[in-house]
C-alpha cells in the first residue's frame, strides 16, 4: 500500500514547555510516514534543543505565524500538510484518520478539545467541547500541499483568524473538504482570569485586519458568545454556567478593549 508522505508543520515562539509533548504525540503516530518541520520566531528558548531531541527539521521565520506556516510548507516534502499548533498534542490514530478520511477530498477539518486545569481553565475546556463542530469556527488544518499552494496559502496579514479565512476560501473555491473525525488536545489555555484577558486584550488589537476581510461572518467566527453553548449548558444543567459566563465576559471586555486600542 501506497504510504502518501504527510509534512506536520508547528509554528512556535518561545514555547518549550509544551513542544516536547507536542512533538512526542506526533512521534508516537500510528501512522508514520511523516516529515516534522518545527519554524521558529526565533525564540531565545529550548525549542532548538527539543527539535533536534525529536529529530524534526528546524527553521527560523517570522514575524507572525502565517508567515512561519507558509514557509513551512513551501519547503515540506509531504503529499499532505497538517498544521499542528506547539500546545497540541494528537491522539495516537489522529494523522492515520486524517490520511484515511481525506481520500478525494483536498482537505480535513479535525476535532480540537482542551485539557483545562482549574475552575476557569475546565470552563474553556467544556466551552471547547461544546462548540467542537460549531459551524462558524471550521478550520482545515489537514490538507493537501497543492490545494494548500493553489489557494495561496494563509494570509499573511492576518495575525489571527489566519484558518478560519483559509477554510472560508477553501469553500468559496469550491474545493472539496470534510471531517475527519481525528482528535487533537489543546493544552495551552490560559487558567487565570489575568491570562485570559491578556490573551484576549491582544487577540481583540489583532482582530481589525480579519474583520476588515472577513465582514460581518468575521465577528461571528471570533465572538467568544456562542448562544448555542449557553443553550447546551442550560440544557445538561451544568455546573460551569456561571464561571463560563464570568470567562466569557471578560474575553468579550478584553477583546473589545484591545480592539479599540488597535490602529485603524
Amino acid at each position: 500500500m501506497n504510504c502518501p508522505l504527510v509534512s506536520v508543520v508547528i509554528p512556535t515562539h518561545n514555547s518549550s514547555r509544551t513542544l516536547p509533548q507536542c512533538l512526542k504525540s506526533i512521534r508516537d503516530q500510528t501512522y508514520n510516514h511523516i516529515e516534522t518541520i518545527v519554524v521558529d520566531r526565533f525564540s531565545e528558548d529550548e525549542t532548538e534543543r527539543i527539535a533536534r531531541k525529536f529529530h524534526a527539521t528546524l527553521l527560523r521565520k517570522g514575524p507572525e505565524r502565517s508567515v512561519q506556516k507558509n514557509y513551512g510548507a513551501r519547503l515540506a516534502k509531504g503529499d499532505f500538510l497538517y498544521f499542528v499548533d506547539s500546545d497540541f498534542i494528537l491522539e495516537r490514530d489522529t494523522i492515520s484518520r486524517c490520511v484515511r478520511t481525506c481520500g478525494d477530498l483536498d482537505g480535513v477539518s479535525t476535532i480540537n478539545y482542551s485539557v483545562g486545569h482549574g475552575i476557569w481553565g475546565k470552563s474553556i475546556a467544556l466551552q471547547e467541547r461544546f462548540l467542537a463542530h460549531d459551524s462558524t469556527i471550521q478550520t482545515v488544518r489537514f490538507i493537501r500541499k497543492k490545494a494548500f499552494l493553489e489557494l495561496g496559502g494563509f494570509d499573511k496579514r492576518l495575525i489571527i483568524g489566519e484558518d478560519l479565512d483559509l477554510y472560508a476560501r477553501l469553500l468559496e473555491r469550491k474545493f472539496r473538504v470534510g471531517n475527519a473525525n481525528a482528535i487533537e488536545w489543546h493544552i495551552g489555555e490560559p487558567e487565570t482570569l489575568k491570562d485570559i484577558s491578556r490573551r484576549s486584550f491582544y487577540y481583540g488589537k489583532a482582530a481589525r485586519s480579519f474583520f476588515r476581510k472577513r465582514g460581518t461572518s468575521g465577528v461571528r467566527q471570533l465572538s467568544p458568545l456562542k448562544p448555542s453553548l449557553f443553550w447546551a449548558l442550560i440544557k445538561t444543567g451544568s455546573k460551569y454556567i456561571i464561571s463560563l459566563t464570568i470567562v466569557d465576559v471578560t474575553r468579550w471586555m478584553s477583546s473589545l478593549l484591545g480592539l479599540m486600542l488597535s490602529e485603524k
